[in-house]
């Protein structure tokens, strides 16, 4: 993976929030969870990884974050529709199956282990084929496993909830989106 995929910003975690559910551990060019565990953990959907590790955050995670203290969750974890690290989705690499399925199996693990039932949806728009490639199969998961997904406001024109980066947390704004595989 080249570095320029990745911006070089390291942004401090909110006090007491840092990551204790990292997978892989060490760092890769890819990332299937990265999260701070609680007995009721908001589980946030995003679109793909960035720069986020065990030592520093990045602006969507800190916004996962204060989204996930604003509801009054003790815990906050993202996963994504595709694990490639890259800050501008642009900029990832052809599709990798093998990398697609084990992000499927780490999220479906994830959802055995902590038994969710409902999850943000916050993917935003799905700029670059290996998102919209990916995201049958992480639909089709949320489907046969029964977890709901909500997001805040009106959907996006392409169907897709919207990015956090790009929102305004109101819960009195939460909607459930429909899934369809």
């Amino acid at each position: 993976m080249s570095k320029e995929k990745v911006t070089k910003e390291q942004i401090k975690y909110p006090e007491n929030q840092e990551p204790d559910l990292i997978i892989p551990s060490d760092y890769q060019p890819y990332r299937f969870i990265l999260g701070k565990k609680g007995n009721n953990p908001l589980i946030a959907v995003c679109m793909n990884p960035s720069t986020a590790r065990e030592e520093f955050s990045d602006r969507t995670i800190n916004t996962v974050i204060r989204t996930a203290e604003k509801l009054g969750y003790d815990g906050w974890v993202v996963v994504n529709m595709y694990p490639e690290r890259a800050t501008d989705a642009n900029n990832m690499e052809s599709f990798d199956e093998k990398l697609h399925q084990e992000n499927i199996k780490e999220i479906a693990t994830l959802i055995d282990k902590f038994d969710i039932k409902q999850l943000w949806g916050a993917w935003g728009n799905l700029s670059h084929k290996n998102l919209v490639k990916a995201k049958p199969d992480l639909i089709k998961l949320l489907f046969d496993k029964n977890v709901k997904v909500f997001h805040f406001g009106k959907l996006l024109k392409s169907g897709n909830p919207h990015h956090p980066l790009y929102l305004k947390i109101d819960k009195k704004k939460m909607r459930e989106m429909k899934i369809n595989v």
